[in-house]
């Protein structure tokens, strides 16, 4: 005796309100179970869409280190199952008219451009694509793609693309609605240009290509810069605008001088409060007077160096690996905790004036 289809037999509001209690993965596994709850299921709003690759190859009998280990087109064949796996998907998927984000992590999806496509369509607000870069991947010619013109997209306030190729050398954000950006390893890029009255955070991570950049968005609160560990040919060109409302600002490994750095570009960062500095080029003498400044880090830094600082709300310093000459706080207070670790036993001195 067959048991009765109750549930396919509901209306699609009842069943929409059974599917809201579901995860996403058991929602798409009940849509399955009848041509009505599949139907039913390309109405069901979904605010948040997430293709993981990493999470899908781990249902595989065979794990990907060991698919890797023999490059063959059987192989290929069988990582494709997760590109053939969200195209599938996308295309039983009517309208998402409450699309919030879109979210893909992947080692090869051949087509990423279908994913972001329909997300733009649905007018998505987050859009996080992230390629993990695998060198065996190399060899299958799988380089993970993406175009440029999402940059330009009217929806996305949250934008993270992570090793990717853009298929760009040169990136020039202007009139962006986007809000906050993540690049993470697009290793194409040799210029960013950034002129944006809506960014409030941006996060560059680069390669050794990355020589010029420019950022001039009034508005912007925090900025995060990491050259990576593979030196440069040449000096970077880290260049900022009057950023008034920047609270936050991380350099690492940025390939510049930064006491000369700091006098060109910290007198326009009025409003600053977090400073972070690792792995960058010293002179003799750094000197950083700002009136906001809460909380300073040296990190990682070998060259001698005198440094001069006059920060009256400053809360923490934190040095670690610099060799210092002499530490000079003016006007701190009093409450200032500073942490200094050495690599190597030197002689210096700390003066609080």
């Amino acid at each position: 005796m067959v048991a009765a289809d109750r549930i396919s037999n509901l209306h699609e509001e009842i069943i929409h309100h059974i599917m809201s209690f579901l995860s996403f993965s058991e929602a798409i596994r009940m849509s399955v179970l009848s041509k009505r709850l599949n139907s039913v299921w390309r109405t069901f709003p979904l605010p948040v869409i997430e293709f993981d690759q990493e999470l899908f190859e781990e249902k595989s009998k065979r794990p990907l280190d060991e698919m890797l280990d023999s490059v063959s087109e059987r192989n290929i064949q069988k990582m494709s199952r997760f590109s053939d796996y969200t195209e599938d998907f996308l295309r039983r998927r009517g309208p998402d008219s409450f699309l919030r984000k879109f979210k893909l992590r992947t080692h090869c999806v051949f087509d990423v451009d279908r994913c972001v496509d329909y997300a733009l369509e649905n007018r998505v607000q987050e859009l996080d694509i992230r390629s993990d870069k695998e060198e065996n991947f190399s060899s299958l010619g799988r380089i993970v793609s993406i175009n440029p013109e999402v940059f330009a997209a009217k929806s996305i306030r949250v934008l993270k693309l992570s090793g990717l190729e853009l298929g760009i050398q040169k990136l020039i954000l202007t009139d962006s609605l986007i809000e906050e950006l993540s690049i993470n390893h697009c290793d194409s890029l040799e210029t960013v240009r950034v002129f944006s009255d809506k960014l409030l955070f941006f996060e560059l991570r680069c390669g050794p290509r990355l020589l010029d950049i420019e950022i001039d968005s009034p508005n912007l609160q925090s900025l995060t810069f990491d050259g990576g560990d593979e030196l440069t040919e040449e000096f970077r060109k880290i260049n900022l605008g009057d950023l008034e409302s920047l609270k936050s600002l991380s350099l690492r490994n940025a390939e510049i001088v930064i006491d000369l750095w700091i006098k060109e570009n910290l007198s326009k960062l009025i409003g600053l409060e977090n400073l972070s500095i690792e792995g960058c080029l010293y002179s003799s003498n750094v000197q950083i007077s700002r009136p906001r400044l809460k909380n300073i880090e040296f990190l990682n830094c070998t060259e001698a160096v005198d440094l001069e600082l006059v920060t009256p709300n400053l809360v923490s310093l934190c040095c670690s690996g610099i060799r210092p000459s002499s530490i000079r706080l003016t006007s701190t207070s009093t409450q200032c905790e500073v942490r200094i670790s050495l690599k190597k036993k030197t002689k210096g001195f700390l003066i609080l004036a």
